[in-house]
């Protein structure tokens, strides 16, 4: 169980940098409604490599995002769920994931391919880091 919410919390996670109607940062904002992969996770609460499919997240422009999750434990089957979210200031997110609670955290855009989200688990500090 805590392995799929931890699945969980990292797809709700990556709808943190979806767009929003703010024109603040237009041009940035409108590249990350996309489909994104998770590449990384520090410290490693999940490990990415028990699946040959890596997790992913599509953001949609009107605040919903749908993910995909692959999950050893159900032998690498594609779990999807959706969830929402919201953009709090330039750089905070919340974000609700279904059956859970709504997770806050920061966004730092790298490029325009790539961004890293900083949120708390359980108090522990986690850097996810995604790519289009």
């Amino acid at each position: 169980m805590k392995k799929h919410l931890i699945l969980l919390l990292v797809a709700g996670l990556f709808a943190f940098s979806s767009c929003s109607d703010d024109d603040d940062n237009a041009g940035a904002e409108a590249s990350i409604v996309a489909t994104w992969n998770l590449t990384s996770i520090n410290p490693p609460v999940l490990n990415l490599d028990e699946c040959s499919e890596k997790p992913t997240i599509t953001f949609n422009a009107n605040g919903t995002a749908d993910w995909t999750l692959y999950d050893a434990d159900n032998d690498c089957t594609a779990v999807e769920a959706s969830g929402t979210w919201e953009k709090n200031s330039a750089t905070e997110y919340s974000v609700s994931v279904p059956g859970f609670e709504s997770f806050d955290g920061t966004v730092d855009f790298k490029n325009q391919n790539e961004f890293t989200f900083l949120t708390s688990i359980q108090g522990v500090p986690v850097t996810f880091t995604f790519q289009e």
